[in-house]
């Protein structure tokens, strides 16, 4: 009697160990995913400033002096946003493999860089904002948000940290190209083949994307659209002023901003259930 009393408790003890260490587990895997989330804030601000700057130093190469300041406040905004990204991944317990500090070192060296056309400083640009897009999955998947057992969470996970900021990264193609030709007052032939081509991406991803992009903000986005690829057809798009297709294209990219940033918190959310 007393042998089967005790593997009974044996047993009861084994159980309860195992289910504490799973809540604990779990308890964990939420922290991890807060904090994950937390530097994807940080880092999808970073990709949106060079996105930006990309545009303005594209013009500003091109004539446009007038955004020489906003390139400067842009710059002091971005260094600071870098150094609280590092400072979130030293004190995390689990950093992510990011390259923070490498990534921060090839923006200093492209300020630093003398660029003789809009081209090369577009595609310089280019090269850092893809490398920084492939941070946002790396830290998803590190924090556990691409393997979550939530397959909500997954999803929003997948739309949000891929998805939605490629297709910003296409729109903020679309800017920087529009203000290059609006600066030069002229559109060349490999830039109509370029934004044509960015057009189609950006009609593809756009038809996927739709329930996570209120209605209103599709309207704005459309129309938009629907000026460059008209001014690229037309080949008129050079007539339209820099400082203009600027402001248009970024109230529209930043209504896109909006929404992942909504989508980070839906996550933080349900995982914090």
């Amino acid at each position: 009697m007393l042998m089967i009393v005790t593997c009974v408790g044996l047993c009861l003890v084994l159980s309860g160990v195992a289910t504490l260490r799973y809540y604990m587990s779990l308890r964990a895997t939420k922290t991890l995913t807060v904090q994950g989330l937390d530097g994807l804030r940080q880092l999808i601000e970073i990709i949106k400033l060079i996105q930006q700057h990309r545009a303005l130093h594209g013009g500003y190469i091109n004539g446009n002096r007038e955004f020489g300041q906003k390139l400067t406040l842009l710059e002091a905004d971005l260094n600071h946003r870098f150094d609280q990204l590092e400072q979130l991944q030293e004190r995390s317990k689990l950093p992510y493999e990011l390259g923070t500090k490498s990534l921060h070192a090839k923006w200093q060296h492209l300020l630093n860089r003398s660029f003789q056309s809009s081209e090369h400083s577009f595609a310089a640009h280019s090269t850092l904002i893809s490398r920084a897009l492939d941070g946002l999955w790396e830290i998803a998947d590190k924090f556990s948000l691409t393997t979550s057992q939530d397959a909500e969470v997954r999803n929003l996970a997948n739309k949000m940290v891929k998805a939605l900021p490629e297709l910003t990264e296409s729109l903020a193609q679309i800017r920087g190209l529009s203000v290059q030709v609006a600066a030069r007052h002229a559109i060349s032939a490999d830039k109509k083949l370029q934004l044509m081509y960015i057009l189609a991406r950006i009609d593809e991803r756009l038809s996927t994307l739709t329930p996570y992009f209120p209605e209103p903000h599709q309207q704005q986005l459309k129309a938009f659209l629907q000026i460059i690829r008209s001014g690229t057809e037309n080949a008129n798009l050079g007539e339209q002023d820099p400082d203009y297709l600027f402001k248009e294209s970024t109230q529209v990219i930043d209504k896109l901003y909006d929404c992942i940033l909504e989508g980070f918190q839906s996550i933080n959310q349900k995982v914090s259930a």
